[in-house]
């Protein structure tokens, strides 16, 4: 007869592991065998013969070998480990022994190292992404613009919901229920935020010009060239070097043409220029009466 298997996506937040302990026993319950348990997928199978108990520790293991050993002479069965050190054990269920019977754990020490073990990782962690948010927030002081203050705030959100985790998972008893319920909003926030983010820098223009004339057979007005595209409202940035024999004009026009940014000179060298764009079309624009290097950039 062949065997009948399922997968469930249940995902759970660390500090509430408790809450997946409880799960899994309640399937074994109902005849249903964890077979390798994931962070957000654990495969199970039919079998309504047996009943288990599952417990689970999280912790870097140098020897495998020697871990498993030592949770089998006290009673458990070695099931799976995760790619982020997570490990399920079980014990066949014998409703005879009390309820601490089945503790992995068998003392209050014991149980507080394996949570400060995950704290101090998770602590580690919130305080990479807060750098990184801080980098990122001072550009954004320097050159606002709206897919960085995006990448703020997420990594912000993320540094506070891993925190909050840190700070929870040193009370490790509760059975938070609605924790589950959180983690999966934070994980669609994550992914649509970080989708969004990445469509918005991807639409955003991004290219640079370079020019370079000797010298003019006659002077030329309003030449556009570089076609750009921009596709929301936002401050958009302009590196820009001009090196004319003669004044040089140059300009940002629109679909109107009208002169969203202009400047005239001989010399000019100048970075992250800023420029306020709506959406539209939008054109680089020279006028020239002699020999110059143009360089230009837009981002």
């Amino acid at each position: 007869m062949a065997m009948e298997y399922k997968t469930s996506h249940k995902a759970y937040a660390a500090w509430n592991y408790r809450q997946e302990i409880e799960d899994l026993n309640r399937a074994s319950e109902q005849g249903w065998q964890l077979v390798r348990g994931g962070c957000f997928f654990s495969r199970f199978v039919k079998n309504p013969d047996v009943r288990y108990r599952y417990q689970m520790d999280w912790r870097k293991v140098e020897d495998m070998g020697r871990y498993i050993e030592t949770f089998r002479e006290q009673g458990w069965e070695y099931v799976s480990s995760t790619f982020n050190g997570w490990h399920f054990f079980r014990k066949f269920y014998d409703p005879a022994l009390k309820e601490e019977d089945y503790e992995i754990f068998t003392d209050r020490e014991s149980l507080q190292a394996m949570t400060r073990r995950w704290s101090r990782v998770v602590m580690a962690i919130s305080a990479a992404l807060l750098a990184v948010a801080l980098i990122i927030f001072i550009q954004e002081i320097r050159t606002p613009n709206i897919p960085r203050l995006f990448e703020t705030l997420i990594l912000l959100t993320a540094c506070a919901f891993l925190m909050r985790g840190g700070l929870l998972m040193r009370s490790p008893d509760t059975i938070r229920r609605g924790d589950n319920t959180l983690l999966h909003a934070f994980l669609l926030f994550l992914v649509v935020g970080w989708t969004g983010t990445m469509a918005l820098l991807i639409l955003r223009p991004d290219f640079s010009i370079h020019q370079y004339t000797a010298e003019l057979s006659e002077p030329y007005e309003d030449n556009r060239f570089a076609e750009f595209e921009v596709y929301y409202p936002d401050s958009y940035y302009l590196d820009l070097k001009i090196d004319a024999d003669a004044p040089f004009a140059f300009s940002i026009v629109n679909e109107a043409g009208e002169a969203v940014y202009s400047v005239t000179g001989t010399d000019i060298d100048e970075e992250n220029i800023r420029i306020r764009l709506k959406r539209g079309k939008y054109w680089f624009s020279s006028s020239c009466g002699a020999g110059f290097e143009l360089e230009a950039y837009l981002n």
